[in-house]
């Protein structure tokens, strides 16, 4: 199984002793996985209904709705649940399955999680100690019931991500980002993923600059394996809508202006008729990093300049070229 960067996707948390809750109530504990050990992918959950001596239920994946750190939850009834009393083929992974590292121990397994669609493997998080680190599911070399090993193509077991909640992790670069006051501003124009360690930034900030300054604030946290950080800066918008509007036939010429903020992207400005107000608003849509598109175009063919954004002052800018 090779490494590949790590792709967005909705995820099931498999985390061993996690209270289970059936579509209509408490179910009882997770204690097992069941893997297929040819493709990485897990097919069944282990459910211990009742109490520490119950008996064990193996629900398919494709029956597991939800699961975090704490809680899994299954799309079906507790009656269902006790319907599926046959152990599933393959290996059968517990908390007492051993992880090691090129030979070398370096913990058990604590938790999996897996694709909510495919149910592949995607981390696991494993305890020593006390200790809790990431092992990315790319690095897995075999899956049996007793041992896991995995490759960690020479890092050492001490370098591994230390493991922190999604919701903690997401927490603290939310904080760093808000007590810094010049991104403070543009957070309600981002959002942020986090999905064992791997953190995605979507939306916009107001300047390449401030795109820059995210990277260098989220350096060092504990916890954080991946940054994405797939923020549009308004300027990068902006200048990428006024090309695109200087090369399409239907705008080309025009006298269009574009202010954007956070993705609303205003387009101001003189045009010649209703038709090339519409053209422009479809092309403006288009642009990568464009979530909203505001019409405050005038139709006036013989106009040769552009409205100021400072409407307060009564002054405007002349179109560089203009007359």
């Amino acid at each position: 199984m090779q490494l590949t960067p790590t792709e967005y996707a909705s995820v099931v948390k498999l985390r061993f002793d996690a209270e289970v809750q059936a579509s209509d109530g408490p179910a009882g504990k997770l204690v097992s996985v069941v893997a297929d050990p040819s493709r990485f992918v897990i097919t069944h959950a282990g459910v211990r209904t009742g109490m520490l001596f119950g008996k064990v239920y193996y629900v398919p994946a494709h029956l597991l709705a939800e699961g975090d750190d704490t809680t899994l939850s299954v799309s079906v009834p507790l009656e269902e649940i006790q319907q599926q009393s046959t152990k599933a083929a393959g290996p059968e992974l517990s908390h007492a399955t051993a992880v090691n590292a090129d030979g070398k121990a370096l913990g058990h397994l604590e938790q999996l999680t897996i694709n909510s669609e495919t149910h592949a493997l995607r981390h696991l998080v494993v305890e020593r100690m006390g200790r809790e680190s990431l092992v990315n599911a790319g690095l897995i070399t075999a899956l049996a019931a007793k041992q896991v090993g995995v490759h960690l193509d020479g890092k050492r077991s001490a370098q591994l991500t230390p493991y922190r909640s999604d919701k903690e992790l997401h927490q603290e670069i939310y904080d760093r980002l808000y007590d810094y006051p010049r991104l403070r501003v543009d957070l309600p124009g981002v959002r942020i993923y986090v999905i064992d360690g791997v953190v995605w930034l979507r939306g916009n900030v107001a300047s390449d600059v401030n795109r820059r300054l995210v990277d260098n604030l989220l350096q060092n946290v504990s916890g954080l394996d991946e940054l994405h950080n797939e923020l549009y800066p308004d300027n990068e918008v902006a200048a990428s809508v006024s090309l695109a509007l200087a090369h399409d036939a239907r705008t080309t010429g025009q006298r269009i202006g574009v202010y954007p903020r956070l993705g609303e992207a205003h387009l101001r400005g003189n045009i010649r008729s209703v038709e090339v107000g519409t053209a422009a608003m479809e092309i403006a849509r288009g642009i990568p990093g464009v979530t909203t598109v505001v019409n405050e175009l005038r139709i006036n063919s013989a106009a040769t300049h552009l409205p100021d954004m400072a409407a307060v002052t009564g002054r405007e800018d002349i179109v560089p070229g203009g007359s």
